[in-house]
């Protein structure tokens, strides 16, 4: 018997040690809650917090740059109206559209930058209009900012970054082609800087892909410094599908991160792969749940919530539909303290 009970008692202590000695996976957390105005043409999200008023601003795709205002980022939004409600003075197809906006405050001024374009097209351009307000109609359309043509990008998806006060403010850009690029701009930034050189290749992956899938599919870079660190936010994967025409599990829209020292690279993933060379790239965020291809994305300290960095996107609920107007507007939280953003409740 007392055999038998060593036997026993020795079986229970390597059971009880193999299970602590099990990783633990932690579930990704649903969408932050969002009440109001959540779905529908929420393409691409902006979110603004302005401080004077203790209101956010959130701008979208579509409907010559759509506003929504909420008094909390979990709303509840209204919607307030078009940002340009003549649309854009550029002269291409697509200017009484408007997609991929992004806002940014500098010396008093709220500064957007649209994207002129159509679906699949190379012929775009990235336009800025001024407010002192943010609000609907109160917006003044400068039109182009003047980024030179080439082949090897696309001129939407616009991003300004200012690492430092006194340094010039940086503007990423770019869709699919060779992805992602970055260009000084003047200051105020209302065109690239007059002695700009070629824009710097910040990112670009040329993965295989299955067939019919372009390969370079990342979009709608987002700066985001952390720590005395630089991270470039993009987008990876096909937005927008319906089924039965879904991509292949894993080829849908994902957030992904890449990280620098420096504001103009180069960046690298979180395994060390040059995110320009390498095809690097770590997952920030996935389909997981009730949350299909997440993307368009933004980073923001909320103030509301003590200062935390949120990245917010849109995404589908499977639950609900894939259609285009049937898109939602999420965010979680962000824990940099392993030196990369994971998503958190």
């Amino acid at each position: 018997m007392t055999s038998f009970l060593l036997r026993l008692a020795v079986s229970v202590a390597c059971l009880t040690s193999l299970a602590s000695a099990s990783p633990v996976f932690k579930r990704t957390p649903a969408a932050g809650a969002c009440s109001g105005d959540c779905s529908g043409d929420v393409h691409d999200p902006s979110v603004v917090y302005r401080a004077d008023t203790d209101t956010y601003y959130r701008f979208t795709t579509n409907n010559k740059i759509s506003i929504a205002i909420a008094p909390s980022l979990g709303g509840p939004w209204t919607y307030q109206g078009p940002a340009l409600p003549d649309g854009s003075s550029i002269d291409l197809p697509g200017n009484d559209d408007l997609w991929a906006p992004d806002v940014f405050f500098m010396s008093g001024t709220y500064y957007l930058f649209y994207s002129v374009s159509a679906i699949g097209s190379q012929n775009s351009d990235i336009g800025v209009a001024t407010s002192t307000t943010m609000d609907s109609g109160s917006w003044t359309d400068h039109g182009s900012i003047h980024i030179p043509p080439s082949s090897s990008y696309n001129k939407i998806d616009a991003n300004l970054f200012q690492h430092d006060p006194s340094a010039a403010p940086l503007l990423s850009f770019g869709s699919f082609w060779s992805d992602i690029f970055q260009i000084p701009m003047s200051n105020p930034p209302l065109t690239i800087a007059p002695d700009a050189p070629a824009p710097t290749h910040l990112e670009t992956n040329t993965s295989s892909r299955p067939a019919g899938l372009a390969t370079g599919a990342t979009e709608g870079g987002y700066q985001f410094q952390w720590d005395g660190n630089y991270f470039l936010f993009f987008s990876s994967g096909n937005c927008c599908n319906e089924p039965p025409n879904l991509v292949p599990q894993g080829e849908e829209y994902k957030i992904m991160v890449c990280r620098s020292s420096q504001p103009s690279g180069g960046f690298v993933d979180q395994q060390g792969r040059d995110c320009l060379t390498q095809n690097g790239g770590t997952v920030v965020l996935q389909s997981h749940d009730d949350v299909y291809a997440p993307g368009g994305q933004g980073v923001m300290i909320d103030p509301q919530q003590g200062g935390r960095p949120v990245v917010y996107y849109h995404y589908v609920k499977p639950s609900v539909g894939y259609a285009y107007d049937q898109f939602w507007f999420g965010w979680n939280a962000l824990d940099f303290s392993s030196g990369w953003p994971v998503v958190v409740e």
